[in-house]
């Protein structure tokens, strides 16, 4: 897993060509409301952690794999600020190659552990309907 922790504030993080926006509790039922994001961790090339101080974490999942997002040193997203996001289906992350991977569903999670044990469950689960199926 790819981990970037920011060195300095805001500014860095923008002059890096990361938008800064940040993950809250959702507002009302799946949405949730975006401030200001100071960190992210990439579990696969399907799914990034948006870090929003020590003790907010998001599980963002792109609707297709995202080849650049595993290897992806920086990370741009479609969240510039201050909003409430109920439907997700316009936002986007972009890995340093510069392709778009569309955001499928964003989800508050209490820590980056649990996003990795949550996006490990639903593999297995997939794995495990694909065998299925298959007999």
């Amino acid at each position: 897993m790819t981990r970037f922790r920011p060195v300095s504030a805001f500014h860095t993080l923008l002059a890096a060509g990361i938008v800064a926006g940040a993950l809250a509790a959702p507002a009302f039922g799946d949405c949730v409301r975006v401030r200001g994001v100071d960190g992210y961790s990439v579990i696969d090339d399907r799914h990034v952690v948006l870090n929003g101080g020590v003790s907010r974490h998001y599980l963002v999942t792109t609707r297709q794999q995202c080849r650049g997002l595993r290897f992806g040193v920086r990370v741009a997203t479609s969240i510039d600020g201050p909003r409430t996001i109920c439907s997700p289906g316009f936002e986007y992350i972009m890995p340093d190659d510069g392709m778009r991977c569309g955001v499928d569903t964003i989800e508050e999670v209490e820590s980056i552990e649990a996003a990795e044990q949550i996006v490990a469950e639903r593999v297995a689960a997939e794995e495990a309907a694909r065998e299925n199926g298959a007999d």
